[in-house]
């Protein structure tokens, strides 16, 4: 087994991979997968920037099957390199840009492999990356479900139950779920509140650099759009300050949601 600062070191993995069967670029990396006729990951490789967790991705998928790959998460890792501290240590000071942009990046090459581009198109926005949930998946769930929650979710969609990396997220939509004593949202005209919430919006700090605008107002749930592209986790630690900063202002009884306006581009090779 080889060390994980090896990895690095050899870049035998960031280098360009002739004939991949999917490639995916997310921001400055490309990921290159090469599969065999029975969906076994004969190579990867990456282009950008050197990244140890890419290149130790890489390392571990090789060999790997299609349905292996859909669950590879966080946990790989930890087992693979257990007995490795050069891996540890590096991870203890490295945490919050490991799993998110790698499992981004090879989640939704698997979906682009499968032939279900449509992960980047204008459909419900996805919420647990792990396991493909999405925002319709959570409201069908809610409609369906007696008294619905985030075991009741998890127990029939895995929701939350991969990187876990989502789960502010999924807590959020739980909590539109809970019966209100009282919604002063009600007591005037939408129209009246897309006048207050759009002047908000604009004095919320990062509305002009991520490009912020109303979307859609239904129910308590307002939907924002923006058109700036970052990692799941940064846009889930913005919507939690959008709801914190909004909701403060305007009414707390009202749910603010980020959407992104446009999507990462892919291809397939």
């Amino acid at each position: 087994m080889k060390k994980f600062k090896e990895l690095l070191i050899e870049g035998a993995y960031n280098t360009s991979l002739e004939f991949p069967s999917t490639t995916l670029t997310l921001g400055e990396h490309t990921l290159m997968l090469r599969f065999d006729s029975k969906d076994i990951v004969i190579r990867a490789a990456y282009a950008g920037t050197s990244n140890p967790w890419l290149s130790s991705m890489c390392f571990l998928i090789e060999g790997k099957s299609l349905s292996e790959l859909a669950l590879f998460t966080l946990k790989n890792w930890q087992s693979a390199f257990r007995d490795d501290q050069g891996f540890w240590e590096f991870f203890q000071d490295e945490e919050e840009k490991f799993y998110h942009p790698c499992l981004e990046l090879l989640k939704a090459s698997i979906e682009i492999f499968r032939g279900r581009d449509y992960l980047y198109s204008e459909t419900s926005p996805l919420v647990c990356r792990c396991f493909g949930v999405r925002e319709a998946d959570i409201l069908e769930h809610h409609q369906s479900t007696e008294q619905p929650s985030m075991e009741s979710l998890g127990k029939v969609s895995k929701a939350g139950k991969g990187c876990r990396s989502c789960l502010p997220q999924l807590k959020r939509w739980m909590l539109l779920n809970e019966p209100r004593t009282q919604r002063h949202f009600k007591n005037k005209p939408i129209a009246d509140w897309l006048l207050e919430i759009d002047y908000m919006l604009s004095c919320f700090p990062k509305a002009s650099d991520w490009k912020m605008q109303i979307e859609k107002f239904k129910g308590n749930q307002v939907l924002i759009s923006f058109d700036k592209e970052v990692i799941q986790s940064e846009e889930e630690e913005t919507g939690k300050e959008l709801q914190d900063f909004l909701g403060a202002s305007l009414d707390a009884d009202l749910a603010f949601f980020l959407r992104r306006a446009r999507h990462f581009s892919n291809a397939r090779g």
